[in-house]
């Protein structure tokens, strides 16, 4: 077990940026809390398997990161996530596997890249992505807003994962080269 202090400091510096990254990876903002909750209560169980104290803000998104990935593996999901696809796609472009997380600076490069991608959709499926991903709406309210059926905005939101998946995956082989 941690001295309480040491933990209770770790806490401190990261809590904020813990939140952050539990958001950018498409966990919905009520449940971010409980998130990062759990991950400093898992830390603090754990904390003997912490390398060294100075490593704990990566320690802690890994920890993170594996418990939005456990959450997309559950049946019964509470809905913590904005949408399973979006979250498979933001963990992919964050790693997706077992290495560390993004750092801070590789992670805003990646949004940086999303936001470009969202740039070249259409305005229409722009406008449909930002009120499922950041208004939280539903398909009915998008169609409500946007005079579109139900079934439109699905398909709206299905081609635009795509276009944003591919834009994404070309970004990371261009920058790699």
């Amino acid at each position: 077990m941690p001295e309480i202090n040491q933990f209770a400091g770790v806490v401190r510096q990261h809590h904020a940026s813990l939140r952050y990254f539990i958001r950018s990876l498409g966990v919905q903002s009520a449940w971010v809390d409980d998130l990062a909750q759990e991950a400093f209560l898992l830390a603090y169980r754990k904390w003997e398997d912490l390398d060294e104290v100075g490593n704990a803000g990566l320690w802690l998104c890994a920890i993170a990161k594996n418990l939005v990935m456990n959450e997309l593996s559950k049946t019964s999901r509470r809905q913590r996530l904005l949408d399973e696809n979006m979250t498979t796609l933001l963990l992919a472009a964050e790693g997706g596997g077992d290495e560390r997380p993004a750092s801070v600076a590789d992670r805003g490069i990646r949004h940086e890249a999303l936001r470009d991608c969202m740039a070249k959709l259409p305005e229409r499926s722009r406008q449909v992505v930002h009120a499922r991903y950041f208004d939280d709406q539903n398909s009915s309210e998008i169609g409500s807003d946007l005079k579109m059926t139900t079934t439109a905005v699905r398909q709206v939101l299905f081609r635009s994962r795509q276009l944003l998946a591919d834009c994404l995956q070309r970004k990371s082989i261009h920058e790699a080269t």
